[in-house]
C-alpha cells in the first residue's frame, strides 16, 4: 500500500511539474510564432529545453500511470487508445523522418503527441484533479501577465498579422482554459471576480487577434452558462451591465478599439470554403482508409500545404480511418453521450460541454487549435480523462 501511494504521489508530482513547465513555455511558443512570422526563423534558443523536459515528464507520467489506471477505466477505452497509438506509430515508422528526429516525433503526425494523449488516464485521482483545477486558475493569471507585458511593450500592431505574431498563442491557450474556469467558478462567490476577469481576458485576446471563431466560442459559452442559471432575470441584468462596461472599455481603449475596427473590416469574409473544396478535390477513398503518411501535402493555389482548418479531415487524411475513428470515439461520442444523459452533475456537464466545443473546434470552429504537444492540448486531455473516468464508473454504460 505504501509503495502504491508513493507511486501515486510521484505521478501527481510529475504531472503538475510537466504542466507547469508547459505553461511557462507558452510565452516562448508565442516568441517562436513572432520570429517565424516576422523573420522566417523557426528555432528557439536554450529555452526549447523547457518544452522537451515537459514532454519527457509527461511521457513518464503516462507510462507510470497506465498500470495504476487500468482498474479505473473501461477496457474498451484502453483498447481505443492503444489502437490509435499503434496505427500512428506504424504510420510514422514507415513514412516519418525516423526515431532520432525529435521535431518529427513531436509533430501532430509523430508518436510523441499521441503518447501525451495518454493523459486521459491520469485524472481519475480526486486530489490530482483538484490540483489541476487550481493550476488552470493560475494559468489564466500567468497567461494574462504575458498578454499585458506584450501589450505594454509592443501594442497590438496596425494589422492582423502583427497582432497574431504577438498574441496568437496566448489567445489559443486561453480559449481552451477560460471556458472551463469561467463555468466551474459559477457558484464560487469568493472567486467571482476571477471568473469575470477570466472571461474578460479571453474575449479581449480574441478581439486583439481578430479571431472570429474564438469570439463565437465565447458566445456559445455564455449561452451554456445562461441555460444553467436559475435566476435568469438577474443574469440578464448583470450581463447587460457587464456588457455595457466592456463596451465602454472596448471603445475607449486604443488597443481594443483598433482591434474592433480591424475585425469589422474582415466582416464575413469566407476563408474556409475554397480551402476545403480544394482539399477534398485532391483526396481519394483509399487515402482515407490507410492515410497518406507523414510527408503528405496537398496543393492550394499552386503551393504545397501540410495543414487544414479541419483537424478531423486532416487526421483521417494522413493517419487513416481507424486512428481517427478511435479519437472521435474517445473525444466526441462519449462526451456527447454524457452531455445528453439525464442526472449528470453540473461539473460533469461542463466537462462534456468543453469536449463538444473541442470537437467543433477541430472541425474548423477554432483556428490554430490542433492535437499537439502544446499546453492547451494537455488541458483538454486531462478534462477529457476526468469525463472518461466518470463514464467508466457509470454501470449503465
Amino acid at each position: 500500500m505504501n509503495h502504491s501511494n508513493s507511486i501515486n504521489k510521484l505521478i501527481t508530482f510529475l504531472f503538475i511539474l510537466s504542466l507547469a513547465l508547459s505553461l511557462i513555455f507558452v510565452y516562448f511558443a508565442q516568441e517562436r510564432v513572432y520570429r517565424r512570422m516576422t523573420f522566417g526563423v523557426l528555432s528557439l534558443g536554450s529555452e526549447r529545453f523547457i518544452r522537451e523536459i515537459s514532454v519527457a515528464l509527461i511521457f513518464v507520467t503516462v507510462i507510470l500511470n497506465l498500470i495504476d489506471a487500468k482498474s479505473k477505466y473501461l477496457a474498451k477505452l484502453f483498447v481505443a487508445y492503444l489502437l490509435l497509438v499503434i496505427y500512428v506509430s506504424i504510420n510514422y515508422l514507415v513514412t516519418g523522418p525516423g526515431i532520432g528526429n525529435l521535431t518529427g516525433l513531436m509533430d501532430i503526425k509523430g508518436v510523441g503527441t499521441w503518447i501525451c494523449f495518454g493523459l486521459i488516464f491520469v485524472s481519475f485521482d480526486d486530489h490530482r484533479y483538484a490540483l489541476f483545477k487550481k493550476l488552470l486558475i493560475v494559468s489564466v493569471i500567468v497567461i494574462s501577465i504575458f498578454v499585458f507585458f506584450n501589450l505594454v511593450k509592443y501594442g497590438i500592431g496596425l494589422f492582423r498579422g502583427q497582432a497574431l505574431a504577438r498574441y496568437r498563442v496566448f489567445a489559443t491557450n486561453l480559449v481552451w482554459i477560460v471556458p472551463y474556469v469561467f463555468l466551474t467558478l459559477k457558484n464560487n462567490k469568493k472567486l467571482m471576480p476571477l471568473r469575470i476577469f477570466a472571461i474578460f481576458i479571453g474575449i479581449s485576446t480574441a478581439l486583439v487577434t481578430q479571431t472570429r471563431s474564438f469570439l463565437l466560442i465565447y458566445l456559445i459559452v455564455f449561452i451554456f452558462d445562461y441555460f444553467h442559471t436559475e435566476k435568469r432575470t438577474f443574469y440578464m441584468i448583470g450581463g447587460v451591465i457587464v456588457g455595457l462596461l466592456f463596451t465602454y472599455i472596448l471603445l475607449n481603449t486604443e488597443a481594443l478599439s483598433t482591434s474592433l475596427e480591424l475585425l469589422q473590416q474582415r466582416g464575413t469574409n469566407d476563408t474556409r470554403t475554397n480551402q476545403l473544396a480544394a482539399f477534398l478535390s485532391q483526396i481519394n477513398f483509399f487515402e482515407l482508409i490507410v492515410g497518406t503518411g507523414f510527408e503528405s501535402e496537398w496543393d492550394f493555389n499552386g503551393k504545397p500545404y501540410e495543414y487544414l482548418d479541419n483537424q478531423w479531415l486532416l487526421f483521417i487524411w494522413w493517419a487513416g480511418f481507424i486512428p481517427a475513428l478511435m479519437y472521435f470515439y474517445l473525444t466526441a461520442v462519449i462526451p456527447f453521450t454524457m452531455l445528453i444523459k439525464k442526472g449528470q452533475d453540473y461539473e460533469t456537464k461542463v466537462e462534456a460541454f468543453i469536449l463538444i466545443i473541442w470537437t467543433l473546434g477541430c472541425a474548423g470552429l477554432a483556428i490554430y487549435s490542433s492535437m499537439s504537444v502544446d499546453f492547451f492540448f494537455f488541458i483538454i486531455c486531462v478534462i477529457q480523462g476526468r469525463l472518461l473516468y466518470k463514464y467508466s464508473m457509470r454501470r449503465e454504460y
